[in-house]
């Protein structure tokens, strides 16, 4: 391993996949992806385990698989973590100085500390304390107080946290699987480090990450996070409607939404616009009618986009939204599905790619580069890929002054 040069390894754990993705950091090469791997995986439910064995063993096999594309062995692993248990709030908390005194990293710590104490509840734990502003001596807005004087140092804080028994089975399947946990991040933080420009996130913008079982959502402005949420409700919604509505196996259900819902085509002789054919296990191919499919479609998509926009409303939260809406996750490639949100939403939308370099390509220190992995340019791995750069946030952030510690924040 070079100097400086830091090895991270990102686990995300969904609903439907589990990722691993393998990375070189290093201040002046930029951040190397030499290992990734994706498999299938049964025994979670809405973002949460229900057979610890089926995972731990998908995980096994995924790192193992990443550990082989990048020609090297890992042992800790920088995992996400979602569902309806998280919850999120803002608390302001104060401390007061003795004298006026110069503002340090020390009266910071502080401060958001009592902030997590006082929003402490049982059973709970405070994953994320991010700072939205402070108040110095009664004055408001203060982004950055380092440096300045005060005798009264308030600090509203967005706080996330989740079930401290979901949080411990979390990082007990990853143990079970073979691997140490370094840290875990709310899959909408470590999404944000991949989709978001700094631009956005100062502008103001809101990130939605359409999961297999939770969709999760972010809102940024003034480059930190305002308010966060996740609703079990996901792609897998849409399979679980197409099987009911059309009398399909959940086999049957899947593909044609992740067929027919992607634009690519069954194998289907008479090529009728109206219908489509079905493969099934007798080789007598069903036919369902399209405008079926779709109305199913439309039907589920429009009620969890309408559940994101109504909480932004209720919260007086959409004037933030300067630079619209992004999304990313595997719900993001149904058919359509830009036109539907920026229907819904009636700002502009896109769906976020991770950008990933070729080796000739000029590059920064925080920019992806690979020379393979162009599977990789998928929104499906904007989590895995955000947790690659979370972790660089952290370590440069433990080490200061350091490189990456000048060049992002921890939101």
């Amino acid at each position: 391993m070079a100097r400086g040069e830091l090895i991270v390894t990102a686990l995300d754990i969904g609903t439907t996949q589990v990722r691993a993705v393998i990375a070189r950091c290093h201040p002046e090469r930029g951040l190397r992806l030499v290992g990734a791997a994706a498999k299938p995986v049964e025994g979670l439910r809405k973002s949460t385990i229900q057979d610890a064995d089926a995972v731990a063993s998908v995980i096994r096999a995924t790192i193992e698989d990443a550990e082989q594309d990048a020609r090297l062995e890992v042992k800790d692993v920088h995992v996400n973590i979602s569902g309806s248990h998280l919850h999120s709030l803002n608390n302001v908390a104060v401390v007061n100085l003795l004298e006026d005194d110069t503002i340090d990293e020390r009266h910071t710590k502080d401060v958001i500390e009592k902030a997590r104490t006082n929003a402490g509840e049982k059973g709970r734990e405070i994953l994320h304390a991010i700072p939205l502003e402070y108040r110095l001596d009664g004055q408001a807005g203060i982004l950055n107080p380092l440096g300045m004087q005060a005798a009264r140092v308030e600090c509203n804080v967005h706080l996330i946290s989740v079930d401290r028994t979901m949080m411990e089975n979390h990082a007990r399947v990853v143990n079970q699987a073979g691997f140490n946990v370094k840290q875990i991040c709310f899959t909408g933080l470590a999404d944000g480090h991949c989709a978001l420009s700094e631009q956005e996130k100062k502008e103001g913008v809101l990130l939605v990450d359409l999961g297999g079982g939770s969709t999760a959502y972010v809102v940024y402005s003034n480059n930190t996070v305002h308010h966060s949420s996740v609703f079990a409700v996901g792609g897998e919604h849409v399979t679980n409607d197409l099987a009911l509505g059309l009398n399909l196996t959940m086999a049957q259900a899947e593909e044609l939404k992740c067929t027919y819902a992607r634009l690519l085509r069954f194998t289907d002789a008479n090529a009728d616009p109206h219908a489509i054919r079905i493969p099934t296990s007798d080789k007598k191919p069903r036919t369902v009618l399209r405008q079926d499919v779709d109305l199913i479609i439309d039907s589920r998509i429009e009620e969890l986009l309408q559940f994101v926009h109504e909480d932004i409303q209720q919260r007086q939260l959409r004037p933030l939204l300067t630079s619209g809406v992004v999304f990313v996750g595997g719900g993001t490639q149904l058919h359509h599905f830009t036109e539907r949100a920026a229907k819904i939403f009636a700002m502009p939308v896109r769906v976020a790619v991770p950008r990933i370099l070729a080796p000739n390509d000029a590059h920064a220190a925080t920019d992806f580069w690979s020379d393979r992995h162009e599977f990789l340019r998928d929104t499906t791995f904007t989590t895995a890929l955000g947790l690659v750069r979370h972790a660089c946030v952290a370590h440069a952030h433990a080490k200061q002054p350091g490189w990456l510690a000048r060049l992002f924040s921890l939101s």
